[in-house]
């Protein structure tokens, strides 16, 4: 009898300390592991911007900024623009950017090659273009309308690029240093950070 009573016994334990283990609730994560907030992180992004812009492109963006990065072959750069959405449009309509090169007034179409997909209003939106010509360019975007026609042409100023082991770097460099010099840092600052290892003016 004695043994059924403590056999019964540790039945009856190990069943309420099963059931309390059902009962436990998963830890919480510490506030510091919690996902960040979209929002901020944009509003970060948009602060290391090398170059701010406020534009309106259209009546549903208003450009913000533009960046410039360094393909893997150091011979073609995207050209991104970000944009705040004004008012959300799905699809997104397509813009467009041109490029004059320095001393000429003829331009060349920027081709798109990355659109980021439909916001809310009041996020930020990205496209980028690939610019194949080193040099500096007086650049304008663009709304494409809906029959493929340009939109008015919104000025963004002028974007440098280049490789600085080349000739075309420095012409372009010290040519942005007399025609607009925050563009000639933005244009300095990109090279140093895709090309860690050339020599830079």
């Amino acid at each position: 009898m004695g043994k059924t009573l403590i056999a019964l016994s540790l039945i009856v334990a190990c069943a309420v300390v099963h059931a309390g283990c059902k009962r436990e609730t998963a830890p919480t994560l510490p506030p510091s592991a919690a996902p960040p907030d979209p929002a901020i992180a944009e509003a970060a992004a948009l602060a290391a911007l090398p170059i701010h812009v406020d534009q309106p492109l259209g009546s549903d963006l208003q450009l913000v900024g533009l960046s410039v990065e360094a393909r893997p072959d150091h011979r073609s750069w995207v050209v991104t623009l970000h944009s705040k959405v004004l008012r959300k449009q799905n699809p997104r309509a397509q813009l467009w950017l041109h490029a004059y090169p320095k001393g000429s007034h003829e331009y060349f179409i920027v081709d798109l090659i990355s659109t980021s997909p439909p916001a809310d209003a009041g996020r930020v939106v990205t496209d980028g273009f690939l610019l194949k010509k080193a040099g500096a360019f007086d650049m304008y975007a663009g709304v494409m309308g809906a029959d493929g026609s340009y939109g008015p042409a919104f000025g963004l100023g002028w974007v440098g690029v280049g490789d600085p082991d080349t000739k075309a770097y420095h012409e372009a460099y010290r040519f942005l240093q007399e025609a607009n010099d925050a563009r000639a840092a933005a244009m300095l600052e990109q090279a140093r950070r895709d090309y860690p290892n050339a020599k830079l003016p």
